[in-house]
Parts: C-alpha cells; sequence; structure tokens
C-alpha cells in the first residue's frame, strides 16, 4: 500500500513525499529487493545520487537478479558523469530493453555515435510497440527533440505506463520549456 501511495506522490511530483513513502515501505518489509529499487529511483529522480547508489547497492545484495538494479546504478554514474563506469554496470542488467536504452545513453556519453545509434536501433526494432517512453528518452537525452516529442506522442497514443514519470523524470528537463512537451503534459492532465 505505501509503495502504491509513494508511486503516486512521484507521479504528481512531490518525489520528497515518494521518497518518505517508500522509505516506510521499507521499514516495515526490509527484505524485498524491489522496495530498494524504487527507493533507488526516487533518490535519483531527486538528485541524491549516493544515497540512491547506497539503497541500490542493498538491493543488489538482497537480490543479484533483480531487474533494474545495474541500470539504475549506471544511470547514477552517467549523472555523476563516468560514463565508461556507467556502461560495465548497465551491460550486467537483465532487463533487456532497460539495458539498451542506458547503453544508448551511456554510448552517447562516451561519444560512441554510431554505437548509440545503433543500441538505439536495436531497441527501437524489439520494443517500439511498449517501450515508446524509453525510446523517447534516449532521443530526450541526446538533445533530439523532435524526435523525443514524436516519440512521447506515440507513448501517448499507445497508453505506455511510463508516462506517469513524465514530470520527474531527469532524462527530460531539456524539454521543460517545450511547447510540444508543454502540450503534451496539458492533453494528460496530470494533477499539479
Amino acid at each position: 500500500m505505501l509503495n502504491r501511495r509513494a508511486e503516486l506522490q512521484e507521479m504528481l511530483g512531490d518525489i520528497e513525499k515518494a521518497i518518505e513513502l517508500q522509505k516506510q515501505a521499507i521499514a516495515l518489509d526490509p527484505l524485498q529487493a524491489s522496495g530498494y529499487v524504487l527507493l533507488g529511483g526516487y533518490l535519483y529522480e531527486a538528485g541524491r545520487y549516493e544515497e540512491a547508489n547506497g539503497v541500490l547497492q542493498k538491493a543488489l545484495e538482497l537480490n543479484p537478479q533483480h531487474a533494474f538494479i545495474h541500470a539504475g546504478l549506471g544511470i547514477i554514474l552517467l549523472a555523476q558523469g563516468h560514463p565508461q563506469e556507467a556502461l560495465a554496470e548497465i551491460q550486467q542488467e537483465t532487463a533487456d530493453s532497460v539495458r539498451l536504452q542506458d547503453e544508448a545513453l551511456a554510448y552517447y556519453d562516451l561519444g560512441r555515435r554510431q554505437e548509440s545509434d545503433a543500441t538505439l536501433r536495436e531497441l527501437i526494432a524489439a520494443y517500439a510497440n511498449d517501450s515508446a517512453f524509453q525510446i523517447a528518452e534516449v532521443y530526450a537525452y541526446r538533445g533530439e527533440v523532435d524526435k523525443a516529442i514524436q516519440w512521447l506522442d506515440r507513448a501517448y497514443q499507445q497508453h505506455d505506463s511510463g508516462l506517469t514519470d513524465l514530470k520527474s523524470d531527469p532524462l527530460f528537463k531539456g524539454l521543460h520549456q517545450n511547447p510540444r512537451y508543454i502540450e503534451l503534459l496539458k492533453k494528460m492532465r496530470p494533477p499539479s
């Protein structure tokens, strides 16, 4: 129940409340890796990278096979300006679509544009019908605004669940002033 309330607060843009609620959820069930994965994501969104890293390390201790841990650790390393270490972490990710997405980001940060493009093409070929939001994240991160908006529109048409993170996702910060991004938010009608 607290996990869901935390997710709702994140969706509403109150990341600090989401963090507080997720910490309460973990206190009630401290052996579930998924609770730490969620908290790590919220801490990343809040820019609290060291704390997020520690939480995700705990999730890794509890369940080394849990999806999204290595991707989370990798995206934190990218945010901290360590793309080579990020790539090594991301390549351990068990969730294929997330691994491809984050590899495209890491290759881009490493200046390896051809590999970033190839990985993005692979992501699109395999997951265009259910990961439009994640594809938009890659384009937004790379500064390709038109393509990011096109994929966000596609995500909207597909009712992609990732759109619930649109307001809080750091990868979209570069779009926040874009009129088409603002129009999409209005169309989605998220609560303020």
